[in-house]
Parts: C-alpha cells; sequence; structure tokens
C-alpha cells in the first residue's frame, strides 16, 4: 500500500502520534547510526550534488511514499519541503537529514543515506525516521535528478504563445469557458484572465477569499463554481468577469471540496476528506445547486486513501479516480443513487478523461506516484474493463491531468510538461509533441514530488491551456 503524501510537511507533525513521549537519548537516525556496511559507497562518488531530486521511499512494512529533494538552488537544500539541517558529503558518503519539533515539541528526524550510486543522476540508500531519537520508520529509497529527458529538446511540435505568471500562489487548476480563463491559486484565491486574443492575454480580474484555500474550477453559462477547503462549494456571477461577484457558498455539508465536474443539469464534486466521497448536486437553478445524493464508492476505504481525486460525468455514467483504489465507473442513470459497476485497479488513479475515440469507449487514467504511467481502458463493459493499451516516459515523474479532444490526449505531466499523444490506436498510443515546461531555475522548485505541469484545457479554439506550479498560467498552439 501506499502512502498518499506520507512525506509532505503538513503531515511531519501529526506522523507517529501514538508513541509516548519515553526518550532514551538514542540517535538512531544519525549516520553513525544506520548500518551500511553491505553498501557499494565508493560508488557515490559519481553522484551529482546539485539541483533537484525526486526520491521514492519504500518502508520495511511494505508501504511507501514519494517526495522531494532539493540539494542546491532556491533558499537552500531542502528535504521533503523541510530545510536541511545536517548534511556530510564527501566521496563515499551521502547524508542529508531535517529535524524539527512537532505539535508535542518531540524532536522529528528525517534522514537519507545513500548506499549506492547508479548513475551521475541516479542513486539508492537508505530512510528512516524517528521520534525523539529512537527509530519511528525505516526503509530504502532510490533518487532520480530531474532535468530533461535525454534526446529532448525545450519543445517539439509545439509552440508557446504567451506565457503569465500569477501575482501570488500556485496554479493548480484551470477552467477556460468565452475567451477568459479562470486560475485558482490556493489561499490566494481566484485569478481571471483575458485570453480571447491568446498571443496578448491578461490578467483582468481577481477575488480573495478572507480565510479560504480554493481548488478546483467549473463553469456553467455565466456561473462558476469553485471548489474550496472551507466554504464547500462557492458559487460566483462571471456576467462580467473582470469582476467575478460571490453569489453564494454551500457549506452543507461541511467537507473538503477538492475537484468538480459539470455535465447538464449535474454537477459532481469530489470530496476526498474528511470523509471521501462524491456530492452530486443537481442544477435546475443553476444558482442554487440542491444537493441529490452523498455518494461513497462502493468498497473503497478512505482511511487507505482510496479517495476521490478526479471525477467525470459521461454518457449516463459516473467515473471517478479513486487514488489506491483504483478507477470507478458507476450507473449514473439515477443520479440521487449511483451504483458502482465496476473498477480498474491496476495502477494508483490520478488524472481522467473519458470520450469515444474511433467509436469505441475508453478510459484514459494517470498515475500519480512513482512508477506511474497512462492506462487506456476499454470501459464498454465496466463489470469487466480491459487494459488495452499504455504510455510510460520514466518512473521518477508522474501524471496530474489530461484533456481528450478526437483522437488526441493532451497530458499534463509534472516535471515533463506538456504531452500531446495520438490515441486513435488504443494499443499503440505515439507521442505527437511535447514541450518542456520544467525548469531547475524557475522559483520554488524541488518542494514536493508534485510539481510542474499541473492542468491542461482544450477548449476547441486551436489552443491548449495549462497551469505550472512555478510559471503560471501557459497557453500553447500545435505547430504540427
Amino acid at each position: 500500500m501506499r502512502r498518499f503524501y506520507l512525506l509532505s510537511s503538513t503531515l511531519v507533525l501529526a506522523l507517529g502520534c501514538g508513541k509516548d513521549d519515553n526518550s532514551k537519548n538514542k540517535a538512531e537516525c544519525h549516520l553513525a547510526a544506520i548500518n551500511l556496511s553491505a553498501c557499494q559507497r565508493s560508488t557515490l562518488a559519481q553522484v551529482q550534488r546539485s539541483g533537484v531530486w525526486n526520491v521514492n521511499v519504500d518502508l520495511n512494512d511494505g508501504t511507501g511514499s514519494a517526495g522531494a529533494l532539493r540539494m542546491t538552488g532556491g533558499a537552500g537544500p531542502l528535504m521533503f519541503n523541510m530545510p536541511v539541517t545536517e548534511q556530510e558529503s564527501n566521496e563515499d558518503t551521502l547524508y542529508l537529514a531535517s529535524e524539527s519539533l512537532d505539535t508535542f515539541n518531540r524532536k522529528v528526524r528525517f534522514a537519507l543515506a545513500g548506499c549506492e550510486g547508479t548513475a551521475p543522476d541516479k542513486m539508492r540508500g537508505k530512510f528512516r525516521r524517528c521520534v525523539d531519537g529512537e527509530l519511528d520508520l525505516e526503509g530504502t529509497f532510490s533518487a532520480a535528478r530531474l532535468g530533461r529527458r535525454a534526446n529532448e529538446a525545450e519543445a517539439s511540435g509545439l509552440e508557446l504563445v504567451k506565457e503569465i505568471a500569477l501575482p501570488r500562489g500556485s496554479a493548480s487548476e484551470l477552467a477556460v469557458v468565452g475567451g477568459y480563463a479562470y486560475v485558482p491559486a490556493g489561499k490566494e484565491g481566484l485569478f481571471v484572465y483575458d485570453v480571447r486574443n491568446p498571443a496578448e492575454a491578461r490578467k483582468v480580474g481577481e477575488y480573495k477569499p478572507s480565510d479560504d484555500t480554493y481548488f478546483d474550477v467549473a463553469a456553467s453559462g455565466t456561473l462558476l463554481y469553485v471548489a474550496s477547503q472551507k466554504s464547500g462549494l462557492v458559487i460566483y456571477s462571471v456576467e462580467d468577469p473582470a469582476n467575478p461577484k460571490p453569489l453564494r457558498s454551500l457549506t452543507q455539508p461541511s467537507v473538503v471540496f477538492e475537484t468538480l465536474s459539470v455535465e447538464g443539469n449535474f454537477l459532481v464534486a469530489g470530496s476526498p476528506s474528511p470523509n471521501g466521497e462524491i456530492l452530486v448536486f443537481e442544477l435546475t437553478n443553476p444558482a442554487e445547486p440542491k444537493l441529490a445524493d452523498r455518494y461513497f464508492v462502493e468498497g473503497a476505504e478512505p482511511s487507505a486513501s482510496e479517495v476521490p481525486r478526479e471525477v467525470k460525468v459521461f454518457g449516463d455514467r459516473l467515473y471517478a479516480s479513486m487514488w489506491t483504489f483504483g478507477l470507478t465507473v458507476s450507473d449514473f442513470t439515477k443520479p440521487s443513487d449511483p451504483k458502482l459497476l465496476g473498477r480498474y485497479s491496476g495502477a494508483p488513479s490520478r488524472g481522467l478523461a473519458v470520450g469515444n475515440v474511433g467509436g469505441r469507449l475508453l478510459a484514459f487514467s494517470g498515475g500519480e506516484d512513482w512508477g506511474a504511467y497512462l492506462s487506456v481502458l476499454d470501459v464498454v463493459n465496466p463489470a469487466n474493463i480491459l487494459q488495452v493499451g499504455t504510455f510510460r516516459l520514466r518512473d521518477e515523474v508522474s501524471i496530474r491531468a489530461m484533456a481528450l479532444s478526437g483522437s488526441k490526449l493532451y497530458v499534463a505531466y509534472y516535471q515533463d510538461g506538456l504531452r500531446v499523444l495520438d490515441v486513435s490506436n488504443p494499443g499503440d498510443v505515439r507521442q505527437l509533441a511535447y514541450y518542456n515546461t520544467w525548469r531547475e531555475t524557475d522559483a520554488n522548485r524541488g518542494g514536493s514530488f508534485f510539481e510542474g505541469l499541473t492542468n491542461v484545457v482544450v477548449p476547441g479554439d486551436g489552443y491548449i491551456y495549462a497551469t505550472e506550479s512555478s510559471r503560471g498560467l501557459l497557453i500553447f498552439r500545435e505547430t504540427n
């Protein structure tokens, strides 16, 4: 089982809370206490001691998670988005540790000790976490320095038409409708861009909530729906796009909304926490959504990270990316009472697209983890979902989001940027174009495994719109 966001700094303070504070002044996460006698330490001499690395941790209990390591750059070294407080580096040693106090005033130390360098940009080693000096978690790690894939230029088949950095915050989601792009930026709220002339796109409006965090957005006519952390579903009037006006918030039920999708007279919202549910709203009056159902996907265990990360309605079915539970397909003929028809659990599911390609109903599921890849699924018979194709780049970079347009799939591939794939033959997915958007020198790199290109929208105006965690709003045009 994979632990979702185990190594995120937001969870560091909560982990290991079941232990009593009976410190014996041990130092089991210090270099001298880690047994490296079986390692090929001489091979560490070739390992680069700079840049940004993605890290995969496999714990001895069979769980694990992915994180990031910044050896140089920015404001200094980071490990799992925490400042490195101790390091030792020479020809046969590479050791880094981060230590901080948790909410119980205990010392929590994360440590990485190199064991083998398999290439200048690849290494393996041992991972430990200690609470007040006592070993709490133990395992191994693999790490890879990030950069462009071998033999790739900045771009092929795609042209960057416009790049606009956000004034504040980080971009992760996006909606484009009526010549305007709406970009939520977490605690910084919502930014509005006039993209009627993409080459001259510009920010024309914004709205910052007093105390909330915005995640996803979806549009219906002159209304904009925003998924938020504290206010649930927030509804804006964008009749004047440059001046979004909040109309109301649906704070009941009191849950975190993270992902939205509008289809016809229904809005579906994924709520990973606290319950791991999908909320279905009826939009007969779009300005006043009515809750039709709180749907808990049958068999999913939220405590095991089996929660909705992406939701979409296509035809009479509801599709959900349930991370470690996989892709689920539910009957949506009665939106007030969805029923699970089947699921595909071959890999963790995050990004999701569904559509008819060449007369065949396909779902595209993208993993968000170390070793993640794109699965092409025949979902004609949900009780027997078939994987009919795959697309892989490299283990250390995963997929965030995707958009299907005709027989082309546009993929936001985190540090591997934008990828345009030909899926007309599902068994032989081919890359048509790419744009490498991730640059090590950009601001705020190396804090998370989940950074780079985060979303992509293809509204049919001849342009591709995307969000990048550091670079903001990017607009592309295909040149092939």
